[in-house]
């Protein structure tokens, strides 16, 4: 008996084992559905996740893009305000040439205005006749005929003069000053109806002032010019046999003498190139005794400095 009811007590055992396994499973059965509505709620769960990373990925390149049209529209800005602070250098510098070619377009006309102004002397006679400038010394040579004029005209006949001219012009003044020096002979007449006299040679030194008229040409280094002054003359072999009722005195019988002078005249001044040719006249009186003897020289030549 004791037998039966030890395999009574294990049958039922296990039955109730198989009882509660198989409740377990219906009951796993039961909720496997619901952890597949779970599953799906994971699913859609998850979709909305991936929804707002592309959002947050979408926001962020285009917070790149603007990041990067933001810089480079301060890159432009700042091209823009070199090329601008170019623009403006440029403008200052413009301002600062105008302004010296304005400055030196006014000293040039001050200057012009004055050269027109002040008479400076371009040619004196000889002064700026031989593209000497103004303060300048210059040198000339010239020659030309010697024509007798009073008494001297009855022995001697038209000879011919070689003169040396030294000046010098002040900056800004029609006058000026010049020395010549200058050899001339007359001709003795043979026409007397006894003895030719011989042909006489008078050395003479002259100062004389200068003063220009008017200028012309380059530079205003053409003039029309006045000229005059005094000095000494140097005669030899002059001789005068009056053929008329002067005094035979105002003869030298044909001895070396000195005497003192005057002289006055007129001159044209041509610029050529660097330097100036010049054409002058003088009436010459020579203080002799009894009549002055007086000649015209005509002087053609050029002057340099």
């Amino acid at each position: 008996m004791n037998v039966r009811f030890s395999l009574a007590s294990v049958v039922a055992t296990a039955l109730v084992v198989a009882g509660a396994t198989t409740a377990s499973a219906q009951a796993d059965t039961t909720r496997r559905p619901t952890s597949q509505q779970r599953v799906r709620v994971t699913k859609e769960a998850g979709g909305e996740v991936a929804r707002r990373d592309s959002a947050f990925i979408r926001d962020s390149i285009a917070r790149a893009d603007s990041l990067a049209r933001l810089e480079r529209m301060r890159q432009d800005s700042i091209a823009r305000a070199d090329s601008l602070a170019r623009l403006e250098r440029m403008r200052q510098d413009s301002i600062a040439r105008d302004s010296v070619a304005r400055a030196d377009s006014i000293a040039r006309a001050r200057q012009a205005a004055l050269t027109d102004t002040v008479p400076t002397p371009t040619t004196t006679m000889s002064t700026d006749a031989f593209e000497v400038r103004r303060g300048s010394w210059y040198l000339g040579l010239g020659g030309g005929p010697n024509i007798p004029t009073g008494t001297v005209e009855d022995v001697y006949k038209t000879g011919f003069n070689v003169t040396v001219p030294i000046g010098w012009q002040p900056q800004a003044s029609a006058f000026g000053l010049r020395f010549d020096l200058s050899y001339g002979r007359l001709n003795g007449r043979d026409d007397l109806g006894g003895t030719q006299p011989d042909d006489p040679s008078i050395w003479s030194g002259t100062a004389n002032a200068t003063l220009d008229l008017f200028r012309f040409g380059e530079s205003r280094r053409g003039a029309l010019y006045l000229i005059g002054g005094g000095g000494v003359y140097r005669f030899t072999d002059f001789y005068n046999t009056d053929r008329s009722d002067n005094d035979p005195e105002s003869a030298f019988e044909g001895n070396p003498v000195t005497k003192g002078g005057l002289t006055g005249g007129a001159g044209l001044a041509f610029p050529i190139g660097g330097a100036s040719l010049f054409l002058e006249s003088r009436y010459t009186n020579v203080f002799t005794d009894g009549e002055n003897t007086r000649w015209v020289p005509v002087v053609i030549g050029v002057k340099w400095r």
